[in-house]
């Protein structure tokens, strides 16, 4: 095709910024032949059939009953062995053993950190040279204004020396992001097929917000945020090869016809990283280019995370769940993630702040992370649909025991936590299913290193045991009042115990960022002794009886949401999707589905919500 001269629309807007929209339909659009569906000359495809199997409600039925069944069995047995075998120390082998992931943790991460501030003090860090960024930026529920200021935010966040490109995808919900442009070099309708084998449309825009290089992708139908991930790697990564017909034409649209516009005058040859965030998020500045930096100075890390904290929104500073929710989010990320990141296998990478290489690996992982599920299990339905970050990230792993997936906890970013009970449980039955199945496949999938293997089988015994577990620590605290102890005799017991919180509270006192926050966690330390016991049996309780279910839970989880979203029950905003409905239809929630393309509505996140699943069903404690 003929490159199409770039419209040059700027209207002398020297500072177009968030607050001063631009005047709408400024610009007017420009469609010429083949810019609309009708004259593209795609090809006409047969209709998708999805091969996904579809489990019947008997099918889900079934199984979870006898998942359910299995976990009260192993619990029974163990509580009849603690009991009737008192001089056999089981319940203190136990105790070691389900803290022994943490005690490992917490030598690992001092120990790896030590070592590499030896090695480069040696061996000091080369500086990077440039590297270019596809930044993107899906978006369903967040404003027009939300949107803006990400673009914005993420142009001066400190890139310096790489360079950007955003792809904004709107995810069947519009938001007139053009009348921002001071640039449009090109506008057109193209055919798709979704993620979930149905057809549909896109409206692509592209040119500059000042000095930006953007592609706005409008789905003109919800499709789901996994749906946009897809399609953006299918786009600018290395594709997979069963990527749809559409999707490959588009492809080699974008990279002969819009890119070299976007990026003229400069030495581009293709995308080295893709930036993955969420229009809400708070970057911190300088996050970005610290994580290419690890990327580009790593030859076989595939992707990097930075930090997630708890964003204080004002008013809600000392809120209860936030004390609670800071520390876990912290404890789990310096404790466990720190310790993954030593070893270069960081086995859930959150969608808020991750980067991501464009390598050939990354075809398998798509792959992978697309498939539909064709077998009986309901266990790989609930990976596949259900979750996003966790997933994505075996997919990674999957690939190669060479590839390392990297944490770098000075590139930080903020995110807002659920302010009340019932989003609290919502959100953890979502994310904890996500941590305790996905730990199945890190335990026995394809490619993976033994220590990941041994620390996620650990992870699943552990959690499995839960109900065991509060009787076992009861027994083991009764053992201590009624028998004589010697102080000589609890130290293996202290020292593997607690040294994990020790490990973390010197974090604290290391890390600036955590230390403006010191008083805040040791607080929420405090209250995360008192109720994660009860909490840990809830939310696995709520797993177990979830198994099957792809509800996405609750919407209006935050401190600015929480309040209206009590005031719409009568809409259904404040009550879980039932449990076996979007399986039964073969649906399975792909992820944040608020309309489907078939048209049926359904229950999405808050804007606000993240799917970082980084958390596991104890939250960290």
């Amino acid at each position: 095709m003929e490159i199409p001269d770039p419209v040059d629309l700027e209207k002398g807007h020297d500072n177009v910024g968030v607050a001063s929209k631009p005047v709408p339909e400024v610009f007017p659009r420009s469609w010429n032949y083949g810019d609309t569906v009708e004259t593209c000359q795609y090809p006409t495809v047969e209709e998708p059939v999805n091969p996904a199997r579809v489990l019947s409600h008997m099918d889900l039925r079934n199984q979870r009953i006898i998942f359910m069944a299995l976990i009260l069995l192993l619990n029974i047995v163990m509580a009849i062995l603690t009991i009737f075998a008192k001089k056999s120390k089981l319940n203190l082998v136990v105790v070691l053993f389900i803290k022994s992931k943490d005690f490992l943790s917490a030598l690992i991460s001092p120990l790896g950190m030590a070592s590499q501030g030896i090695y480069h003090l040696f061996r000091p860090l080369e500086p990077v040279s440039e590297r270019w960024i596809l930044s993107l930026i899906p978006a369903y529920s967040e404003s027009e204004e939300q949107i803006v200021k990400t673009v914005y935010s993420l142009r001066d966040n400190g890139v310096e020396p790489h360079r950007q490109v955003m792809v904004i995808v709107l995810d069947g919900n519009p938001r007139d992001i053009r009348s921002h442009m001071t640039r449009v070099v090109r506008e057109f309708e193209r055919p798709y097929i979704s993620l979930k084998f149905k057809r549909g449309i896109l409206r692509i825009t592209a040119g500059f917000m000042e000095d930006v290089p953007v592609i706005v992708i409008e789905k003109l139908k919800n499709a789901g945020k996994k749906d946009s991930l897809i399609f953006c790697h299918d786009l600018f990564n290395y594709p997979r090869m069963n990527s749809p017909l559409y999707t490959k034409l588009l492809r080699q649209e974008m990279w002969q016809e819009i890119l070299p516009i976007l990026t003229e005058g400069s030495d581009f040859k293709g995308f080295d990283m893709v930036f993955c965030t969420d229009a809400d998020s708070t970057i911190h500045k300088g996050a970005i280019a610290r994580l290419a930096n690890a990327i580009a100075r790593d030859e076989n890390a595939i992707a990097a995370c930075g930090l997630v904290l708890v964003e204080l929104e004002p008013g809600y500073e000392w809120s209860f769940w936030n004390l609670y929710q800071q520390f876990q989010y912290t404890y789990g990320q310096y404790v466990r993630r720190r310790a993954e990141g030593i070893v270069g296998k960081v086995t859930c990478l959150p969608g808020c702040i991750t980067m991501i290489a464009v390598r050939k690996e990354m075809a398998g992982a798509i792959q992978k992370y697309a498939e539909p599920v064709t077998e009986y299990l309901v266990l790989s339905h609930q990976v596949q649909y259900l979750g996003t970050d966790r997933r994505l990230t075996y997919s990674m792993l999957s690939q190669g025991k060479h590839l390392r997936t990297l944490f770098v906890p000075d590139s930080v970013s903020e995110t807002v936590a659920p302010q009340s009970v019932q989003h609290y449980l919502s959100q953890r039955r979502r994310w904890g299913s996500n941590a305790y199945f996905n730990n199945y496949f890190y335990t026995a999938g394809e490619n993976m290193l033994p220590i990941t293997r041994i620390a996620s089988s650990i992870e699943v015994i552990r959690l499995s045991m839960v109900y065991y577990r509060v009787l076992n620590t009861a027994l083991f605290l009764w053992g201590l009042t009624s028998a004589h102890v010697t102080i000589m005799q609890l130290v293996p017991m202290l020292i593997i115990g607690q040294l994990p919180s020790f490990w973390f509270f010197c974090s604290v006192i290391l890390d600036p960022e955590l230390r403006k926050r010191a008083h805040k966690l040791a607080i929420g330390f405090s209250i995360n002794k008192l109720i994660s016991p009860i909490m840990s049996l809830i939310i696995f309780t709520k797993v177990a009886t979830n198994l099957g279910s792809q509800a996405w839970g609750m919407s209006g989880v935050t401190a600015s949401t929480a309040a209206p979203a009590a005031t719409s029950s009568a809409e259904g905003s404040d009550t879980e999707i039932g449990d076996l409905s979007e399986a039964e239809k073969g649906q399975c929630g792909l992820s944040m589905t608020e309309d489907s393309e078939d048209g049926e509505k359904r229950k999405g996140p808050s804007p606000r919500q993240k799917a970082d699943s980084s958390i596991d069903i104890d939250g960290g404690c």
